[in-house]
């Protein structure tokens, strides 16, 4: 509390002397995560989100993937700054994803391929499957035995899945990183009224196996009949190596999406969390969206 403290009477001065008004006010959008705020001045209402990687901002705005970047800036203990444009919009439903499925294929393809955007992120020691997989699976193994503790009676069952997860991983065979977004969920998507489609939050974002993407989006939001229009216009094919990356990647980022992010502000809730391995089970088992595909 203390930093979003000072955080906001820096992101005032700051505004103040960019836009040359001295009347601000701040709220706090809804959800966890990176610090962010709606700043509200100069007639106008801006989105302000702290601890950005503003070279990927910027590639992403310019094919204009994401809202544009008005100004940025850094604050004095080093916290980044980035302030965009308020976008009026909202979380697309199942029957937007149907309805935009062209769309939302090819926002994906070309983030996936462009080159300034795969320049801005940070360089990997492989560009095999393989090795990227092993690389998050330790990150959530990280993750997870800091909180392991709290929740016993589940954890030798997501102790004994995290290494099949593991055996699954040294099984992938290639070699292809994309630009991938890894957190690519409806939450993160942007519908505005006029139907213009952003995707947004990207500091997840770095050099990944492109089933992440493919089998979230897949995974979450396009049922079966649906899969083979999506995967030829973002281009990727529908063989048997790829639909097992996609199963045992989604699972990974089911178990991922409910473990506290480093330097955020998520919260662990233990009461809760078995019931939040309801996702994780039906992925790592092979089996469809538990929630189906209708709105």
């Amino acid at each position: 509390m203390q930093n979003r403290q000072l955080h906001r009477r820096e992101i005032k001065t700051f505004l103040q002397k960019q836009f040359g008004c001295t009347q601000w006010k701040f709220a706090l959008p809804h959800g966890h995560g990176q610090e962010t705020y709606f700043a509200y001045g100069n007639e106008q209402t801006y989105f302000v989100k702290l601890g950005v990687q503003l070279p990927r901002y910027i590639a992403m705005a310019t094919l204009g993937i994401t809202p544009p970047v008005i100004i940025s800036g850094v604050l004095t203990d080093g916290t980044s700054m980035v302030v965009e444009p308020y976008i009026e919009g909202r979380e697309p439903t199942r029957k937007d994803y149907r309805d935009h499925l062209e769309q939302i294929a090819e926002i994906i393809h070309t983030m996936h391929h462009n080159g300034l955007v795969k320049q801005s992120l940070p360089e990997t020691p492989s560009d095999r499957y393989d090795v990227i997989g092993l690389e998050t699976i330790n990150n959530i193994r990280h993750r997870w035995e800091r909180c392991r503790d709290r929740v016993p009676k589940v954890a030798p069952f997501v102790d004994e899945s995290l290494a099949y997860l593991a055996k699954q991983v040294q099984c992938f065979e290639g070699a292809g990183l994309v630009a991938s977004h890894n957190d690519i969920c409806n939450a993160n998507w942007l519908v505005t009224p006029d139907g213009q489609i952003y995707l947004v939050d990207l500091e997840a974002m770095s050099l990944e196996d492109p089933a992440l993407d493919i089998g979230a989006t897949l995974w979450w939001y396009y049922p079966k009949e649906l899969r083979q229009k999506f995967l030829g216009i973002v281009g990727y094919a529908n063989d048997e190596a790829f639909e097992f990356r996609m199963q045992i990647r989604m699972a990974m980022h089911c178990l991922h999406i409910i473990l506290p992010r480093e330097k955020s502000f998520d919260e662990f809730t233990p009461s809760t969390f078995a019931e939040s391995l309801t996702d994780f089970r039906a992925a790592l088992a092979g089996e469809e969206n538990p929630q189906g595909y209708d709105d």
